[in-house]
């Protein structure tokens, strides 16, 4: 046999499997990273009329940032400064009691952070409202791999010797 037809069925697997991964090959990219805004309390156990120091980070230097109680109760808003953080006092009401959520929202950017506070309660635990997403999406990292090994499987066979009978 000669050494082209040896190697046409390997450049033929080999070109079908380039073909293939060029189809499935898609653009990369990436979501930006944001830094999620933070809220804190100078008192998670606050009494009733008291008032409160409520400090945010994370926003956009220079944005307005409006403050909710239980997203029905404004306070004034704030503006952040030029690292984006503020701080405010918030008087609360005398008839306020239980488990209450602060919300600090920047008009601009839309980013938000909330803090549970239990006024003449139990400590609240604070977490922003959104997660930064750090994952990858493996579909097709996973189709690639599985197209390489069934392509190099393919050129494994195709490439074997084969009993000539004379």
């Amino acid at each position: 046999m000669s050494t082209i037809k040896r190697l046409r069925a390997p450049l033929v697997v080999m070109l079908g499997v380039f073909m293939t991964v060029a189809a499935f090959a898609g653009p990369a990219s990436a979501a930006p990273y944001t830094t999620q805004p933070t809220v804190s309390v100078s008192d998670q156990t606050p009494a009733a009329g008291s008032s409160i120091t409520f400090c945010g980070q994370g926003f956009l230097p220079g944005e307005t940032v409006t403050i909710v109680l239980d997203e029905n109760t404004e306070y004034p808003s704030a503006v952040a400064d030029t690292s984006g953080a503020f701080c405010t006092t918030i008087v609360l009401g005398a008839s306020l009691t239980g488990t209450h959520t602060l919300t600090a929202t920047g008009l601009t950017s839309g980013r938000t952070a909330s803090i549970e506070i239990n006024i003449l309660g139990v400590t609240a635990n604070a977490a922003p409202t959104g997660l930064a997403f750090t994952g990858a999406a493996v579909i097709g990292i996973g189709a690639l791999g599985g197209l390489l090994l069934v392509g190099g499987a393919m050129m494994v066979f195709a490439g074997r010797r084969r009993k000539v009978n004379a």
